[in-house]
């Protein structure tokens, strides 16, 4: 197993450097966001589509309860 950290580790290290994703004069501390507050989009920001979207489902299914059925 020792073996396969070194290269592991090397390809880790080539997959997240800053020298192939980011312009020169950036770093991956630059994206953890300013000093004023104001933060980034992060990956997990994502997640709060799932509550947003179960929360529209439902008030369709209310709505074609009671309203949609007289519409047709």
């Amino acid at each position: 197993m020792a073996t396969a950290q070194g290269p592991l580790s090397l390809l880790w290290g080539w997959l997240w450097s800053e020298r192939f994703w980011l312009p020169e004069n950036v770093s991956w501390a630059d994206l953890e966001g300013p000093a004023d507050g104001y933060g980034y989009p992060r990956g997990r920001h994502i997640l709060s589509v799932f509550p947003l979207a179960a929360g529209i489902f439902f008030v369709r299914l209310l709505f074609e309860r009671r309203d949609g059925v007289s519409l047709c």
